[in-house]
């Protein structure tokens, strides 16, 4: 997406990650989420942290420790995100699937990597999810 498209979207975008803001602990952390989300979606060459932060105007170590180390309640965040997608596209014919790929890393330097379960290995092992 371009530079007017994403920022056409903040607004919008603002408005729909609000019903998820109960999930953080501070209201800066939950900042860090738009930026990070809309860093995702802009047109940049690499989309990982640090073009993403810089880009955002957010110091490259914070956005790391925002998807490392910042608490937010994971799980009911999760459930909120897969009960809004059943009340927006539910139907007695529906079939959805919200999946998370883990992708297998070497190393502790990238953040929000550890030992958990990877898609890619089909495994308990060290990956980064995504």
């Amino acid at each position: 997406m371009t530079t007017e498209q994403i920022a056409s979207l903040q607004t919008e975008l603002a408005a729909f990650l609000e019903r998820f803001r109960p999930y953080f602990k501070r209201r800066k952390t939950f900042s860090y989420l738009q930026k990070y989300l809309l860093g995702l979606m802009a047109d940049l060459k690499r989309k990982s942290i640090e073009p993403i932060a810089l880009a955002a105007g957010v110091p490259v170590r914070t956005l790391q420790e925002f998807l490392s180390f910042f608490a937010w309640d994971h799980q009911r965040l999760d459930d909120e995100l897969q009960r809004t997608v059943a009340d927006s596209y539910g139907s007695p014919r529906a079939l959805g699937v919200l999946d998370a790929s883990g992708h297998a890393k070497q190393g502790d330097k990238t953040p929000g990597v550890g030992h958990q379960w990877c898609g890619e290995s089909g495994k308990n092992d060290n990956c980064g999810m995504g």
